[in-house]
């Protein structure tokens, strides 16, 4: 049966992710020291998924600090090997990566394509954050773009979805252990 003009099925996002503010303002500042102002830089939030789709964040792992990151003005990549072991670790730790988060050169924030290839996680519900002009403040929620995998790929979410499936908490966040898997 062909869909009638105009009649378009909604995507419902079935994820939610709450991170710690205090968190959330130092992964943006890690993020804008690193890109320098010439850069991408990135970092992986992880944390606890419920069977609900809530993502809850309590800490982050950078990339630079996993391996070489092989940052340039529009790309970086972290190794196989340095995934590997941030696996490792999290298994350890019991933590899950809920969400990457990287920056991008101007205002533009939706994924490239290899961006959407070149995922940390496969996982329906995976969070993928964009931010603008390489870090720098102001850090306003509607001009980061925030992207979550669903069964039919990446969808970027609406402000309106965003206030309603993205949160920062004022929640306790002991300013975490950075995570070194260079070897």
């Amino acid at each position: 049966m062909e869909q009638g003009i105009g009649l378009h099925r909604k995507s419902v996002i079935r994820s939610s992710l709450v991170v710690p503010h205090q968190l959330w303002l130092h992964v943006l500042e890690t993020l804008r020291q690193r890109s320098a102002g010439q850069r991408e830089s990135a970092g992986i939030l992880i944390g606890t998924a419920s069977p609900n789709g809530t993502r809850i964040a309590v800490d982050a792992v950078f990339h630079h600090h996993l391996a070489d990151d092989r940052a340039t003005a529009l790309s970086l990549e972290l190794p196989e090997h340095a995934k590997f072991k941030l696996y490792a670790d999290l298994v350890k730790r019991r933590l899950s990566p809920v969400s990457l988060i990287h920056t991008h050169p101007e205002a533009w924030v939706d994924l490239s394509a290899v961006d959407q290839s070149n995922r940390i996680s496969s996982t329906v519900g995976f969070w993928s954050i964009v931010v603008p002009y390489y870090g720098c403040p102001p850090w306003n929620l509607d001009g980061i773009g925030f992207h979550v995998l669903e069964d039919a790929g990446w969808k970027r979410l609406t402000i309106e979805e965003l206030h309603v499936h993205f949160r920062l908490e004022e929640q306790p966040w002991h300013g975490g252990k950075t995570v070194s898997v260079m070897a």
